[in-house]
């Protein structure tokens, strides 16, 4: 086989050759600590990929699999002691796989959804109306900040509670904001699963609809849609409006006064924080969610024994839960487990997709005593609505 059909991964043919096969992005692999066979950790893949390029190995069912199998969670280069990025290798490879249309096929079923009807669920876009639950909430057609919702938080019920919840304490704090009557997805999960011409597409659309709003800032509760918006359509297009996740925004308002929380709203709790791969390793966004449940006058922080950037995937990411359920709930799993093993009762997350797979493992495994909750139902039940 040639290199040719290989043109994104030729771009990091440099990176691989880099790769010491050291094995320590191994031993901090999500997947690797599931599966035990050489192929499925980062080293394996960066071998199997090496092969490809030099023409050694065949794109074999079992391969694309093998490669598949990876929650992007980008553990693997925060310990690679040559630099390299095996996220963006594999990211490459991922685009070169789709345009030799050799895409898993659950992968492909989604693309195809969200190109018929503009979310991941392939629900009707009507059906995105968030707000139809809480009709006390009244937006402006044009407004300087735009909540951007996304797929999980529109059309999934357990994310959609919290997203109405952050909804609810912007109103309350009387921030003039609005939202896109006609939001499609993000581009997220086709960005992930390679297909940039469909990436791209929704960028534009997303884009033109935002600048029809005014909106000189857009904020998202999730960590997906906030990386892509954020980092990647940049490189579309240019964009004239800042991006915020949703915590950077309320850690700006406790900053400034604006966010007040009660003495006595909640009981008093110790928590864990679960950093979102794409919002904490991917960007960088660490100190936002601490400060929120730092100021919250009940709650109890504490961290994994893996946190910020050495924090465990979730092991939603990279459409794992689409590909491999069962594989994902193992790997939350072992986030739970900590926080049973050391008696901390309630597990706090600030992504739709931690939340939910969190959840899906939490029932799978009966951790009956755990609860999952997003930041956003925290700060709705302490705010102190006679200090806004």
């Amino acid at each position: 086989m040639s290199n040719q059909p290989f043109k994104n991964l030729l771009n990091e043919k440099d990176n691989l050759e880099l790769c010491f096969k050291c094995s320590f992005c191994s031993e901090e692999c999500p997947i690797n600590k599931q599966i035990h066979w050489a192929s499925f950790s980062p080293r394996g893949k960066m071998l199997i990929l090496r092969e490809l390029l030099k023409g050694e190995g065949s794109l074999t069912e079992r391969v694309i699999d093998t490669l598949y199998t990876c929650t992007l969670c980008g553990n693997c280069d925060t310990s690679c002691i040559a630099g390299i990025s095996v996220t963006d290798i594999l990211s490459a490879a991922r685009r070169d796989f789709y345009e030799l249309k050799k895409t898993p096929e659950t992968f492909t079923t989604l693309m195809e959804a969200i190109n018929r009807s503009g979310n991941v669920f392939d629900m009707p876009a009507e059906a995105m109306d968030i707000l139809e639950l809480n009709p006390k909430i009244k937006l402006p057609r044009k407004a300087d900040l735009l909540f951007f919702k996304g797929c999980y938080a529109s059309y999934h019920s357990v994310p959609n509670k919290s997203t109405t919840l952050a909804l609810n304490v912007l109103k309350t704090l009387n921030v003039d904001f609005t939202t896109l009557e006609s939001e499609k997805c993000c581009g997220s999960p086709a960005f992930l699963f390679g297909n940039m011409n469909l990436t791209e597409r929704l960028c534009e659309y997303n884009v033109s609809k935002i600048e029809e709003k005014g909106a000189s800032r857009v904020v998202t509760a999730c960590p997906g849609c906030y990386r892509i918006l954020k980092e990647e359509y940049p490189k579309f297009q240019k964009m004239d409006f800042e991006v915020l996740h949703i915590t950077e925004l309320l850690a700006e308002y406790i900053d400034s006064g604006k966010l007040v929380f009660k003495k006595n709203g909640i009981d008093r709790v110790n928590v864990l924080y679960q950093d979102p791969c794409e919002l904490g390793r991917h960007c960088g966004v660490f100190e936002a969610p601490r400060k929120i449940l730092e100021t919250i006058p009940q709650i109890r922080l504490e961290e994994f024994d893996k946190n910020k950037n050495e924090a465990i995937c979730c092991g939603g990411g990279g459409g794992l839960t689409i590909a491999n359920s069962n594989l994902a709930n193992k790997i939350a799993q072992i986030r739970l487990n900590e926080a049973e093993e050391r008696a901390i009762p309630v597990v706090i997350t600030a992504c739709p997709a931690c939340q939910l797979n969190f959840t899906s493992s939490k029932d799978k495994y009966n951790l009956e005593k755990l609860k999952i909750l997003d930041i956003n139902e925290l700060v709705s039940n302490s705010i102190d609505v006679h200090k806004k």
